[in-house]
């Protein structure tokens, strides 16, 4: 790409050559060149030319058309030459519309950037974690993990127990205490050294080696257990799809301080000492080709039951069994598990010894109709203590013929059932684990249609952990790696120079980059083709999130998504989290994201349908001046934790006026993947300042105007009816460096004034020519390039005292009919950027020049009075009244006429206000009143439908009769 002229002067020096550009169209090229010059506003006054070719001279010139909708050739060398008379103005850069129309579902005006209501009774904002970090369960989706710190769980894909150390002491024989790391880099082992002769831990108190103990008065002895079990478990658990920057940490160390189990690292991050012995892992990255698991040799998968084993069925009855099915006809073997509650034989005298309990398996498969043993067993020892043990059978032959037919197992116990408390051997089936002799890799080449898998195994000593609960293993980890700029530094994240267009892929929590990659993933995602996104646009988006504000980064995500979810509606959810909004605008998918800049548009009465702006206001439910916003919290295990923010003035008017919950408008929200507390703070500062001060909407119908709009563009709207100036509409005329307008006005001396103009459907700024004397006229001296006669025009002065244009950004296009908009947008403060992030006041400009006070209204007075429903029979209600207001409020000091009246209503025992009426009359009925305290807000409303301050007024309905009400009628009665 080659600039010539004065752009190429207006680019910094080090970029006044020839830029190589990755980019697919030619929008995308001009949208690249924002990083250097402000080409928006270049063609918002002069045009360019665009070329291709190798060089100037024998290059092709492009139409407006072809700009607007081919692609670049590969390789191919683009010219931008200004041009006066050129094809290319600002409407190349303005997205427009095609011909449907864009509605993107406004329900709630003013809270557009708003996330969803938090759901009571979440501790951990994913599917994945309400019953736990585990899950087993076929058809869950595999998580995304997205952040450089991410606390995840798993999917146990792969799972086995052992039960070890069967005889003897239960003494844990480990060697020198430290941390192994192997050379394979694969497998970490955990090894904490027992100090003396004391042994490990029992798995219960009740195993611990009672010894021989001696009691007076001749009475029996007991002896030692013999036997005991400690829980080897093995499982393989996946945690996130693709490739991953895997736990955090440099080495083998470092990362075993991000591997919880129950809450504790392996490793202390404090002493560096370790937490846990007799503890092995390994991770895999979710690469292709990666290695099988070592941890867990071949593929286990275990079941839970919990069946008490006797001889017989019931009294007299015969052999009882135990029957189960395997889950798949490949499941080669499976292995036992058998839980015996205690096993000794005492006599009469009170001596213990040992007993025996005999166990057996029959296989068959599910096509046969006979059994098949497949193993005896026998267990002679002493325990007053539950121990286990587990036995391995064999699948039975094949079905000639019938590879897929699976097989079935059952158990039995074959040792009498004992008769009395002298004898104890009782015995439960708890379960089986079913196991393949295949190592699976998971790197997306084994199944078709698969993808690589990012996995985390571990082997534990189960006799550290309650036998009761299952150990809870959490892990931090660096999520995803996804297509960032190959300009781009994930660490610090910062940019080096400009962004080529090129990408590189890396581990990072710039949510910006994760949005695109769930956009356009076929795999996790939405799968929206890459050519639906203008990069350079999203690279604009995600320099915002990595600026460093109040000692952090202004938006990230660390978040490990495992939620089946609507895709665009995750994408909308996400968005949200960086402030930004999502629409398609008929051929691309944009973020619209709420951060400083210029307005991009201009309208006055003469651009819209009979001349009319109807604006609404936020219903006061919705004006919030509370937020709660939660987040993750990684000092507290990443549980949710409440960051409040309150607007204080606000909340102090609502108690004057005595609304309910003592003047709080609360509303919760979750933001997805903020682990930082300054962070979750400054969002609810964020959405608290939006509900109270950009609480007003605006709806206009405009004809090709709108063609040029976009959600989340900025409108500047000059509404003569609300401003009260003097009116200037369209332009008459334009000729060399003057401009004439359809009205003339008083034009002040030695005063500033600009044009606001639109110019290829873009908003145009024109400095006026200063005169030394006051005078009306229609003619002003300004810069008449680009201008064409009959655009629509405001003369706007620049004195701290005059009404201003107001500001608003679109949220929503529908097309009524052809060529004819509907537009609707919320109001928008440019200010509150600076107040966000420095604290720097909110200058509130003059937006009108009317005297908008609108008297409030007195003299309320209620009278109870009753009435008959021919259903309900006799009912209650109150009348209400107060003193009129002239039609005319010229001598309130305002040329605007009274509309009417509002009243709402706050009933005995309930918090909400109610609407009970609006209106012309000053009186009104409520019916179905009850006795109690009420609450009355009365307004009056202007022509403009502003209201004045509310006349509140607390009134008690007493039930005492003194009001002449009517008994109920009761009849039909005898």
């Amino acid at each position: 790409m080659r600039f010539y002229g004065a752009i190429k002067k207006a680019m910094p020096r080090d970029h006044q050559g020839t830029h190589k550009v990755h980019a697919r169209t030619y929008q995308e090229v001009l949208s690249y060149c924002q990083q250097h010059y402000d080409l928006r506003s270049h063609l918002a006054t002069k045009a360019i030319d665009v070329r291709i070719g190798d060089d100037l001279t024998t290059s092709r010139y492009l139409t407006a058309d072809q700009v607007a909708r081919w692609s670049i050739p590969n390789g191919a060398t683009v010219h931008v030459v200004p041009n006066a008379n050129g094809a290319i103005t600002g409407a190349i850069l303005v997205t427009a519309l095609v011909s449907a129309a864009i509605a993107i579902g406004v329900t709630i005006l003013a809270n557009l950037l708003f996330p969803m209501d938090a759901e009571k009774g979440d501790t951990r904002k994913s599917a994945q974690y309400q019953s736990g970090l585990q899950t087993s369960k076929e058809g869950v989706p595999v998580p995304y993990c997205a952040g450089d710190r991410v606390f995840c769980g798993g999917n146990v894909i792969e799972g086995d127990y052992d039960y070890t150390n069967s005889g003897g002491a239960n003494v844990y024989a480990a060697g020198f205490g430290g941390i192994d790391f192997d050379s394979s880099g694969e497998i970490v082992k955990s090894i904490l050294k027992q100090g003396g002769s004391a042994g490990g831990i029992p798995t219960d108190a009740s195993q611990v080696q009672e010894g021989i103990t001696s009691f007076k008065g001749g009475g029996g002895k007991t002896i030692s257990n013999t036997t005991y079990s400690d829980a080897t478990i093995r499982f393989a658990m996946v945690y996130g799809s693709g490739e991953t920057g895997g736990i955090v940490g440099s080495n083998g160390v470092e990362k075993s301080k991000n591997i919880l189990i129950n809450e504790v690292p392996l490793v202390d991050r404090g002493t560096g000492q370790p937490n846990y012995h007799g503890i092995s892992w390994e991770e895999r990255f979710g690469v292709e080709g990666q290695s099988a698991l070592k941890l867990t040799p071949d593929t286990g998968a275990p079941f839970s039951v919990d069946i008490e084993l006797k001889q017989r069925s019931g009294a007299g009855g015969g052999q009882f069994y135990s029957t189960q099915t395997v889950t798949g006809a490949d499941v080669d073997r499976v292995k036992l598990d058998f839980r015996i509650d205690q096993l000794v034989k005492t006599d009469s005298k009170g001596n213990q010894s040992r007993t025996s309990v005999t166990f057996g398996a029959d296989v068959k498969r599910m096509s046969a109709s006979a059994w098949t043993p497949a193993g005896s067993w026998s267990v002679n020892e002493k325990s007053t203590s539950s121990f286990n043990r587990m036995f391995v059978i064999a699948a039975p032959a094949k079905t000639a013929g019938n590879d897929a037919d699976p097989w079935m197992f059952r158990v039995y116990r074959t040792t009498p059932d004992s008769s009395d408390d002298k004898l104890a051997n009782g015995t439960t089936f708890k379960g089986w684990v079913e196991i393949k002799s295949k190592d699976y890799r998971y790197d997306g080449t084994e199944v078709e249609g698969a993808i690589p898998v990012a996995l985390f195994a571990a082997a534990l000593d189960g006799s550290q952990f309650d036998v009761a609960q299952k150990p809870e293993v959490a892990l931090i980890v660096q999520g995803q790696k996804v297509r960032v700029p190959d300009n781009y530094d994930p660490v610090s994240r910062s940019y080096a120079g400009s962004w080529s267009g090129a990408w590189k892929y890396a581990v990072t929590a710039n949510p910006v980059w994760h949005w695109l990659e769930i956009a356009t993933s076929t795999e996790v995602g939405c799968g929206f083709p890459l050519t639906f996104f203008d990069k350079f646009d999203l690279y604009q988006t995600a320099k915002r999130c990595d600026q460093n504000i109040h000692g952090r980064f202004r938006y990230t995500v660390n978040k490990q998504f495992a939620d089946e979810t609507d895709g665009w509606q995750f994408l909308c959810d996400l968005a949200q989290t960086f402030r930004s909004i999502p629409y398609f605008n008929g051929t691309q998918i944009v973020l619209a994201q709420d951060r400083p800049g210029a307005p991009d548009h201009f309208i006055n009465n003469s651009a819209v349908e009979e001349g009319k702006f109807t604006y609404t206001s936020t219903p006061g439910d919705q004006q919030f001046n509370e937020v709660i916003v939660q987040w993750d919290n990684p000092d507290d295990y990443y549980r949710v934790n409440n960051e409040r923010y309150q607007d204080v003035d606000s909340i102090q008017r609502n108690r004057k006026h005595h609304l309910s919950n003592n003047g709080i408008v609360s509303k919760t929200v979750y933001k997805h993947g903020c682990t930082n507390r300054q962070e979750a703070y400054d969002y609810a500062r964020a959405l608290v300042f939006d509900a109270q001060n950009q609480t007003n909407a605006v709806t206009f119908v405009t004809s090709i105007n709108a063609c040029g709009y976009a959600p989340g563009q900025r409108i500047l709207i000059d509404d003569w009816n609300l401003s009260g100036k003097e009116i200037t509409g369209r332009l008459v005329s334009v000729r060399a460096n003057a401009i004439t307008v359809d009205k003339p006005i008083t034009y002040k001396a030695n005063t500033s004034y600009d044009a606001l103009l639109i110019t290829d459907n873009h908003l145009v700024r024109r400095p006026l020519v200063q005169v030394n004397s006051t005078s009306v006229t229609a003619t002003f001296g300004c810069d008449t390039s680009g201008i064409a006669a009959d655009t629509p025009v405001s003369i706007v002065e620049n004195t701290p005292t005059a009404a201003q244009p107001l500001e608003y950004k679109i949220s929503d296009i529908q097309e009524q009919e052809t060529g004819k908009f509907q537009v609707t947008a919320l109001r928008y403060i440019e200010g509150k950027h600076e107040w966000l992030d420095n604290g720097t006041p909110v200058q509130f400009v003059p937006w009108s020049q009317v005297n908008l006070v609108t008297p409030k209204p007195t003299g309320m007075t209620f009278s109870a009075y009753s009435y008959v429903d021919e259903l309900a029979g006799t009912k209650r209600g109150i009348d209400v009244r107060w003193d009129a207001i002239a039609a005319d409020l010229t001598g309130y000091g305002t040329g605007l006429a009274l509309a009417g009246y509002t009243l709402e209503v706050q009933r005995p025992g309930s918090s909400k206000w109610e609407q009970v009426y609006k209106g012309a009359d000053n009186f009104t009925t409520i019916r179905d009143a009850e006795p109690g305290l009420y609450g009355f807000s009365l307004r009056s409303l202007n022509s403009l439908g502003r209201s004045s301050a509310a006349e509140v007024v607390m009134w008690t309905y007493a039930n005492d009769g003194s009001a002449g009400l009517q008994p109920p009628s009761i009849t039909g009665f005898k």
